[in-house]
């Protein structure tokens, strides 16, 4: 559910990917290196994103003998109109996050001092209770997250999330593009996952 409709990110076939029907995931594997993809928005709900923000979960499984590198670089998305989508980083996402949000304030505070006048002057807050009410909401999380650009060592994964400026809602489906650190975008993509979008 994103946006206030039912919406689904699903994996379509590619070569010889192998789908995930449970996960709605597709896993590529290629020259020693395994990537498995999914679309993550279900992590952003909590911070009132949806639709400004889309995610995709990655991971790297490296099942070579030396170590290979992505960077934030190695992710290009198109849509269905090959309107290009570079990666945000987990700073743009957090600077997007407190420009939507009212209820951020900055470092140090996180979130309101005062939870409990938040609760008190919130509507949102059906349930009636003595104790602070607290709201659930971790920025750091964004970064914690994300898909950090370290290089893997061999037999070594990685996983975490890779943002993109789009709202999947007002497309008909997405390829998320993957290229080795240093790989010319010029050049055909590493790995391709597509997706589409059932609403």
């Amino acid at each position: 559910m994103l946006g206030g409709c039912s919406l689904k990110v699903v994996p379509e076939q590619t070569g010889t990917g192998v789908i995930n029907a449970a996960e709605s995931s597709q896993t590529i594997t290629r020259d020693g290196l395994s990537i498995t993809v999914k679309s993550s928005d279900i992590d952003l709900r909590d911070y009132n994103l949806e639709g400004a923000v889309s995610a995709f979960s990655v991971i790297i499984d490296n099942r070579t003998d030396h170590e290979v590198s992505f960077g934030n670089d190695s992710f290009v998305l198109l849509d269905n109109e090959n309107r290009q989508y570079l990666p945000l980083t987990p700073e743009k996402v957090k600077e997007i996050l407190s420009r939507d949000s009212y209820y951020l304030i900055p470092y140090p505070y996180v979130g309101f001092y005062y939870l409990e006048d938040y609760a008190k002057s919130s509507s949102y807050n059906e349930f009636s209770s003595n104790a602070p009410y607290f709201y659930d909401l971790y920025p750091q999380d964004i970064y914690t997250k994300a898909l950090a650009g370290e290089s893997i060592i061999p037999k070594a994964k990685v996983a975490g999330l890779v943002y993109f400026k789009i709202d999947l809602s007002t497309v008909q489906g997405v390829k998320l593009h993957v290229f080795k650190k240093g790989s010319s975008r010029s050049s055909a993509p590493d790995f391709t996952f597509p997706f589409k979008i059932e609403k």
